[in-house]
């Protein structure tokens, strides 16, 4: 798989975690758990969860998903 390919992955699991109604800590280990993310392991390590909690309640209150 390209990188570009699994950097795309990441960013739509990325956006489907904070647009469902889990916890910022929910969020955060998922990505962490998940072995498709394990390249990207050390970008989630810098995620502040405050800002995790930030983006989730703003995906839930002004987001809109195009239909795949």
């Amino acid at each position: 798989m390209s990188e570009d390919l699994k950097y795309a992955e990441f960013q739509k699991a990325l956006l489907e975690l904070l647009s469902s109604d889990i916890s910022e800590d929910a969020v955060l280990a998922t990505l962490k758990s998940d072995a498709r993310f394990e390249d990207y392991r050390d970008y989630v390590d810098q995620f502040d969860p405050d800002m995790v909690a930030v983006a989730c309640e703003l995906m839930g209150k002004w987001a809109r998903r195009k239909p795949e």
